[in-house]
């Protein structure tokens, strides 16, 4: 799982985001905890706390983590950007390539100065602000992708002759299902991205469970496609 392209990226990203919906599960459940605790052991305790406590530090530490991670993967990405600047590949549509180079180049230079921010070695405000709306737009940019893409599938299905045959039948449901699981990611990162790229205040109601929601739905269906591919 964690070999596979991406594979690291991936796990840790779901793996941050759904401790972060244990933590708010946790905190919002305290009484709840500590009640039954005392029912059972006929003792005040503070386990609940800890535990909420505990998973806030390594969701914090994971978090770390991966912003480090994606400062080193601008370098494998500014190759990924060369080659897509360079033109699609034969039968590939160039306004996806476009697409996605406008979907990478913000997404880029939020990584870029998240980290400098982040360890006091530049201004935290704008720069946090910026990259957020960076992200925000880049994940737009995803949509309009996916839209593109679908639009070109509907083409390619309307020239062809209508036929029952079973492989291509299974080979646009599969398209069809891969397309969905892509679609999921950019709906789950909507809200945190708008919520963080608004700036003092962001969404009403927001809170770390919903962002720790966003993040693992995001994350799932890659993880599951991988753990598919390990059997």
């Amino acid at each position: 799982l964690l070999a596979a392209p991406g594979g690291l990226s991936t796990f840790l990203s779901t793996f941050n985001y759904t401790l972060y919906l244990l933590t708010y599960a946790s905190a919002k459940s305290a009484p709840l905890q500590a009640k039954l605790y005392q029912l059972f052991t006929r003792s005040p305790t503070t386990t609940a706390v800890d535990a909420t406590t505990h998973l806030a530090a390594l969701g914090g530490l994971l978090s770390s983590t991966r912003t480090t991670l994606r400062l080193f993967g601008l370098f494998p990405l500014y190759a990924w950007l060369r080659q897509l600047m360079q033109g699609p590949k034969p039968g590939d549509d160039s306004n996806v390539a476009v697409l996605t180079d406008a979907k990478a180049l913000p997404m880029s230079w939020s990584q870029r100065w998240h980290l400098p921010a982040s360890s006091g070695k530049a201004p935290t405000a704008n720069i946090y602000l910026w990259s957020y709306r960076a992200w925000l737009g880049g994940v737009l940019c995803d949509f309009v992708r996916l839209f593109r893409t679908a639009q070109l599938e509907r083409q390619k299905r309307a020239e062809r002759s209508v036929t029952t045959d079973f492989a291509t039948r299974e080979h646009d449901e599969k398209a069809d299902q891969a397309w969905w699981k892509e679609m999921v990611v950019p709906l789950s990162w909507t809200p945190m991205a708008l919520h963080f790229a608004i700036g003092e205040g962001g969404l009403p109601g927001w809170n770390l469970g919903a962002m720790g929601a966003c993040g693992a739905f995001a994350g799932l269906g890659k993880i599951a496609d991988m753990w598919a591919k390990t059997a």
